[in-house]
């Protein structure tokens, strides 16, 4: 039975192994394009942005400084957008702070648009009209000049980015729905410039299909693109719960694979050339990015996983108020990165990210990027983690699962919270300390499912085997005791084992006579009665119930639950179920029921205990040959006129709360060592009513054992003068007399040999 449910649980461990194994590597290949992928999905994401939550913000490095167009920007410079002169200056200042490269998390596709430009049209006009009239004045042309250099935005913005001349432009992928509104010639005159800037090392690439493609672009304008030393889009994907984790770095557009803005940003803060960075593929798509001496982990699609530094407001943020406004010291962006992108509500978009639930600005994911780039920092997610989640499946599945099927429920859930514990510690020490994220939903549902599973299955095992117990042990032990065995079932143990135990044997004497004096109905109440009345007595003293043997009863008691005190126990409950047949004499008497009278013996030793039998219909019973000395003490009292005779074991174990009588040193029929015999009489308690039959008895008794048959016939007359009902007196003097007649042959030893069972 019990490989049976060895078998079972470690079926269970396996299937549960097997089907987390098979969710994690569908949830790893196919992306969660199942509903029910999905969930596991969403349900590990959240973990990894716990550990975020716990881990708490980190500083970031000092390279990435955010220039922000803000409500402050809004309320100094006008309405957004802004007319492209204001960025110009702000480039300026920049350059002339030392700032060492220029990012922009936005687009500018359109022509600028802004009042000065409809003024410079009608003085042109005007210019025209005085022409025409052959009118020319030289003054009013360096006026008009100057008018047109002051009034073209774009201009001023594109003089500015070949000032700078380290500034990257934003570019944004549009969906299919949206690429017919673009201007085609814009867009192929922008791209004409992008094409340049796609990463020129593509390794290993044979086709994937995996990597993000655009399909069309918002585009620069070709007189900015022609000054900017380097463009990236700013797309960001948020995962199917609306939280931002990672973002692409690599997409392909037109057959190219371009840098993401982030990549080109912190290329030109690094002053590396863009053939310093290699895509390398493997069968499954992207591997990883070479970006000079760092590795940029990614995902088959291209996508990282960002190591977010904190909440909103980590890097250092201005206004771009501030800076066109030159209020700004020049030291805040010496040999930064500056990231210019919008922050203020209706202009930005905001996004979910681990740390912030709302308002997280897209230009920070950026800055948060470009900082794990230029400091070689990743969340890192890829082979490595994914054999190490497969290990803790199995361990979780198989290790664990059989640890936890090997002990009790009680045990087995400190197991589950211990291997809980140290595993969310082992996964908060790896992404805190090394940023490594390895799966911390899926083993921990395989430790529950496991854990759940073979406690469901032993509950419904053990209950069954419970039911099956109770409704053995039922008719053999109380209820009180049987409680115990179904807390601890582990003390039963099924088959023969050898324990010290104390073994009882009650029979009713002339039960022959009294069942020919009955009819066959009343002799069945009787007997009916009796024995419920004796059994009682048993089970209230935890004693097991073996069998009945006609009127006879057999017990035994240290077994199954194991009892010290079980020499004590049978001694207390034979002494009560003598008091108990006198109240049922005295009632039958009244009854006009004939009395009976009973005989026990007890006995204590080493006895084989266990379900004895076949292995369909079987017993749970004590054997062996202290079992038959108990059974031959029962009938040991017909000889000596007592009720109740214990072996010397017995006394050995009760002497300290026990009054006995020493009867006799007999050697059983077919044994050849010697036996002493007591009389169980009664506790310590009555030992002042007992003393004088007790002491005179054993004087007595003394004087027999040395063989002065008439010092013990003179003792033994009297106390059966003085004791008429005391049978064992009566006994002794007339074998005392026997022995006066015919002294026993050889060396008296005192040992008195029975000559039946």
């Amino acid at each position: 039975m019990l490989m049976k449910r060895f078998r079972v649980q470690a079926l269970i461990c396996a299937v549960v192994f097997l089907a987390t194994t098979a969710s994690y590597v569908a949830i790893y290949w196919i992306r969660a394009r199942n509903p029910v992928l999905e969930l596991l999905a969403n349900l590990e994401l959240k973990t990894l942005d716990m550990r975020f939550k716990l881990r708490g913000p980190k500083p970031p490095g000092p390279a990435v400084v955010i220039v922000a167009i803000d409500q402050k920007s809004e309320d100094v410079l006008g309405r957004w957008p802004f007319p492209r002169s204001y960025f110009a200056q702000a480039l300026d200042y920049l350059g002339e702070c030392g700032a060492r490269a220029a990012v922009f998390d936005a687009t500018f596709p359109q022509p600028d648009q802004n009042s000065a430009l409809e003024s410079l049209r009608q003085v042109r006009a005007e210019r025209d009209k005085l022409a025409a009239r052959g009118i020319r004045s030289a003054e009013f042309d360096r006026r008009l000049k100057e008018l047109e250099a002051a009034a073209d935005n774009d201009r001023q913005f594109a003089q500015a980015i070949e000032r700078f001349q380290n500034v990257v432009l934003g570019w944004f992928v549009l969906p299919p729905s949206e690429t017919g509104a673009q201007d085609p010639k814009r867009v192929e005159a922008f791209f004409n410039y992008l094409s340049f800037q796609a990463y020129p090392q593509i390794i290993n690439y044979r086709g994937q299909s995996e990597v993000w493609e655009g399909l069309g672009l918002s585009p620069n304008l070709a007189e900015f693109a022609q000054g900017a030393k380097n463009f990236g889009y700013f797309n960001v994907f948020p995962d199917p719960d609306g939280t931002v984790r990672r973002v692409p770095a690599v997409m392909r557009y037109k057959g190219s694979f371009y840098p993401s803005l982030d990549v080109a940003g912190a290329l030109a803060y690094a002053n590396l050339p863009l053939d310093q960075v290699r895509v390398v593929f493997n069968p499954n798509g992207v591997e990883r990015i070479d970006f000079g001496n760092v590795t940029i982990p990614t995902d088959p699609g291209g996508f990282v996983q960002i190591d977010f530094m904190g909440p909103a407001g980590i890097f250092p943020t201005y206004s771009l108020a501030d800076v066109v406004r030159r209020q700004l010291p020049p030291a805040a962006f010496k040999h930064k990165l500056v990231l210019i992108g919008p922050t203020a509500t209706g202009i930005g978009d905001m996004v979910v990210t681990p740390f912030q639930q709302m308002a997280y600005p897209g230009v920070e994911v950026h800055a948060n990027f470009i900082d794990n780039i230029l400091n070689d920092r990743f969340v890192k997610y890829g082979i490595r983690e994914d054999i190490i989640n497969l290990c803790l499946i199995a361990l979780f599945c198989l290790g664990a699962g059989t640890l936890i099927s090997a002990v009790r429920p009680v045990r087995a859930t400190l197991i589950l919270l211990v291997f809980l514990a140290g595993f969310f510690w082992l996964t908060y020490i790896l992404f805190a300390h090394y940023r490594l994220w390895i799966a911390a939903f899926l083993p921990t549902a395989a430790l529950g499912v496991n854990y759940g599973g073979i406690i469901s299955y032993r509950f419904i095992f053990e209950e069954r085997e419970k039911r099956k117990l109770r409704g053995a042990f039922t008719q053999y032990v109380p209820s009180a005791l049987i409680s115990q065995l179904m807390q601890h079932p582990e003390l039963l143990r099924l088959g023969g084992e050898e324990k010290e135990l104390t073994a009882l044997f009650s029979d009713i004497r002339g039960f022959t006579t009294i069942s020919e004096g009955l009819s066959p109905t009343a002799l069945v109440e009787l007997l009916n009665e009796y024995l419920s009345e004796m059994t009682g007595i048993i089970f209230n003293h935890w004693g097991t119930l073996d069998k009945y043997i006609g009127d006879a009863i057999m017990a035994f008691w240290g077994a199954p639950l194991p009892q010290e005190d079980h020499a004590l126990r049978a001694c207390r409950g034979a002494l009560e179920m003598l008091k108990a047949l006198a109240a049922l004499r005295a009632r039958w008497a009244a009854e006009g029921r004939p009395p009976i009278e009973i005989g026990v013996g007890i006995n204590t030793g080493t006895m084989l205990v266990g379900n004895m039998g076949s292995a369909d219909r079987f017993n749970y019973t004590v054997m062996g040959d202290n079992v038959n000395l108990a059974s031959r003490l029962e009938g040991t009292n017909k000889t000596f006129g007592t009720r109740l005779i214990i072996s010397e074991n017995t006394y050995q174990a009760v002497q300290s709360e026990m009054l006995v009588r020493e009867l006799d040193l007999i050697r059983v029929k077919g044994k050849l060592k010697p036996v002493k015999i007591y009389e169980l009489v009664g506790t310590l308690a009555e030992r002042e009513q007992h003393r004088d039959r007790l002491e005179r008895f054993h004087q007595g008794l003394e004087s027999y054992r040395q063989g002065k048959w008439a010092t013990a016939l003179d003792a033994f007359e009297c106390l059966g003068h003085d004791y008429p009902n005391d049978a064992p007196s009566r006994i002794f003097a007339r074998r005392c007399q026997d022995y006066l007649l015919a002294p026993p042959e050889g060396v008296w030893d005192g040992v008195y040999v029975m000559k039946t069972k």
